[in-house]
């Protein structure tokens, strides 16, 4: 990936005129508060900062990883795959029993320290699990997590009995989980046990988590009470109240920072280095005291990282922007960027109840009317490449299709003629991969029309012959009615946004007899919209996703009958691509080849029927101070991983008292504070 990283990084600079140099030498560093270090984003936070099942924005994803750490499953930064955080865990161990089960043991350290100083145990984890699937959650506008692939799960949630089985709890050290030999395999296998510990103590005080030999479950601490003390009242106080409430203000966590206020008036976060956290998997603990995390606007952000409002500017798209900092980093004023792949894209979603889009035709004919080259210059430029699949340019197997992520493939020491021949099928096997077979949808107004022609869309609203250039919309006859193929889509507002949109997609569909009206949302609203599916009258939504690095679109899709008899429908569409998506994951860890496989036939198969329409995906900037050391964006993903690797301290003051000329920069320097 970092091949693919430069190659794009050096075409786009190339494009700027700015040279690539990301760190230069400066003459002068104004009076910092080296105490306290900004961050500013230009996506808003929700304020959602505990668990995804009230909401999903990136920002508060990086608001989680400051407050929340010490997951049971970590990605391996060295190795790429999954495996037990080596800094939650002393050992760990996988069996299987005789009904084929498979059980997972974590035996965990006895060094966890949630910031308050009160210590985590397996009974944290345990609690953990049995929140996240409470039918309570539901009641307050959450989403419960789907833990289906749980022994238990569908007998706990029913209510057929009080315990989940899946999970039991040892002792204060040992926690397991029992997997249902139907859920296996799964690609991404351990990334399941993944659960973070949270505090019983601050969600639901009074209750306490049993395990009387079956499996686990909440019940009242004092066991003499004998009312239930875990209730939805509870959880609206503890959880929901907007003031004080965990949803918002998870002030004790074990992550590296704790949390000091939430302002969501000015969309503003500040943390504290928590002193209990004992450090990420490489060993590194926070340096910087104090952060703030706030909202940065395009139109002035690189301006009040100029004048030292923000140190750190996060996840940077715009191409205005994006050219405004590297002009400022390349001013000599001590500025750094680094560029970085999204694992996401931007795509059109179709709302599967909508009828005027049940047909492949039509989703067909409106991808034949958008322009994304035009979507991506609008307001990426040549930091974004359009798409025609479920892709992001920093996925792992895009690396993989493309040749600049090395194969998972080696041989032995001294191997065999056989080891030599399979090992050279297996690379043959690699360089045959191909993302050829995706459907690409040049703009073509034309085949848009005659795609409309043969689904029927050939009146006008007077039920007349529709006439192109003259008539404004398409209709059909459908059951008796006319219908008319006037369409919505809910966009995330902004004037520039608007621009694209009315010219890349608007007009083009206008000549093809579509019409479509834009309706403009905040970006938050947007998001609730779309996953919630609360806005009627909404055909279409412009959305983007940055995807995790396990790759399960399941959710992406309603499940339904994938045997069922083909028909001209989204909600079959749906099933099919639920399949897939299935069948994608339902691979064995060790067999990326195979999982890469079956990922290339899940995106012919969405190009083709087109639940949603793909448009690009980009490469992000970060520009911050160079004062700001060791800030490795791109191995650890979010700039809330990376921070708490970094330094902040005075560069130039740090090389003046060394002795060292600022003047003359060497990249091999590595100063510390």
């Amino acid at each position: 990936m970092k091949r693919l990283i430069a190659l794009l990084a050096a075409g786009m600079l190339l494009f700027s005129g700015i040279p690539a140099s990301a760190e230069t030498a400066v003459s002068a560093y104004p009076d910092r508060d080296y105490e306290e270090l900004t961050v500013g984003n230009p996506t808003r936070m929700d304020g959602k900062f505990f668990t995804d099942m009230w909401g999903n924005a990136t920002t508060d994803i990086d608001v989680r990883t400051l407050v929340h750490a010490y997951y049971l499953v970590s990605w391996g930064y060295d190795t790429g795959f999954f495996r037990a955080n080596p800094v939650v865990c002393a050992a760990q161990g996988v069996f299987e029993d005789q009904q084929n089960y498979r059980i997972y043991r974590f035996q965990l350290m006895d060094d966890l320290y949630y910031s308050d100083g009160t210590e985590i145990t397996a009974w944290d984890y345990a609690f953990s699990v049995l929140f996240q699937i409470a039918p309570e959650i539901a009641e307050l506008g959450g989403r419960p997590m789907d833990l289906s692939y749980l022994e238990g799960y569908e007998e706990y949630i029913s209510g057929e009995v009080p315990y989940l089985s899946g999970v039991r709890v040892t002792d204060d050290r040992m926690i397991e989980f029992r997997v249902k030999p139907e859920a296996l395999p799964y690609f991404f296998e351990l990334y399941r046990l993944g659960f973070l510990p949270y505090p019983i103590h601050e969600i639901a005080p009074g209750c306490r988590v049993y395990d009387d030999g079956k499996g686990v479950y909440i019940g009242n601490e004092d066991r003499e009470v004998t009312e239930r003390i875990f209730t939805r009242d509870l959880l609206e106080a503890t959880v929901m109240d907007p003031d004080s409430g965990y949803l918002s203000h998870p002030t004790v966590g074990s992550g590296p920072y704790t949390i000091t206020s939430w302002d969501s008036e000015t969309c503003t976060c500040t943390f504290e280095i928590n002193p209990y956290f004992k450090g990420n998997t490489e060993g590194f603990k926070p340096t910087i005291p104090k952060l703030r995390f706030t909202l940065a606007r395009d139109e002035d952000m690189v301006e009040k990282l100029e004048k030292d409002e923000f140190q750190l500017l996060n996840k940077v798209v715009r191409r205005d922007t994006i050219d405004k900092g590297m002009n400022l980093v390349s001013s000599g004023k001590g500025y750094t960027m680094t560029n970085y792949p999204r694992i996401g894209l931007t795509f059109i979603v179709f709302t599967p109840d909508s009828p005027e889009v049940q047909a492949k035709n039509v989703r067909q004919a409106i991808a034949y009317c958008m322009d994304k080259n035009a979507m991506r210059d609008e307001y990426t430029y040549l930091y974004g490449i359009p798409m025609d699949g479920m892709i992001g340019i920093g996925q792992w197997m895009y690396g993989m299709v493309k040749g600049t992520e090395e194969y998972p493939e080696s041989l032995p020491e001294d191997p065999t003629p056989e080891e030599e021949a399979e090992y050279e099928e297996r690379i043959g096997q690699w360089e045959s991969l191909s993302l050829d077979g995706v459907k690409h949808y040049e703009p073509d107004i034309g085949k848009a029309s005659r795609l409309l022609d043969a689904d029927g869309w050939t009146m006008n609203e007077q039920g007349k012959r529709f006439r192109e250039g003259q008539d404004d919309v398409r209709c059909k006859i459908v059951q008796g009615e006319l219908l008319t193929l006037d369409l919505t889509c809910a966009y995330p507002e902004s004037n520039e946004m608007a621009e694209a949109m009315e010219k890349s997609l608007v007009q083009p569909l206008r000549e093809a007899g579509i019409r479509l009206t834009l309706v403009p949302m905040e970006m938050n609203d947007l998001v609730h919209a779309y996953h919630d599916r609360e806005m009627e009258g909404i055909d279409m939504f412009y959305v983007g996703d940055d995807f995790n690095i396990e790759f399960d679109p399941q959710l992406f899709f309603l499940p339904g009958d994938p045997k069922a008899p083909a028909e001209d429908s989204l909600a079959w569409v749906h099933a099919q691509m639920y399949e897939y998506a299935r069948l994608m994951c339902e691979t064995m860890p060790d067999d990326a080849l195979g999982f890469v496989q079956k990922w290339i036939t899940f995106q012919e198969k969405l190009s083709d029927m087109l639940p949603l329409i793909p448009v690009y995906s980009n490469v992000y900037y970060d520009f911050y101070t160079s004062d700001l050391m060791n800030y490795d964006i791109i191995q650890y993903i979010t700039w809330g991983d990376a921070i708490v690797a970094s330094s902040y301290y005075n560069v130039y003051q740090s090389m003046v008292d060394r002795g060292i000329d600022p003047s003359i920069t060497d990249d091999d320097y590595e100063l510390l504070p």
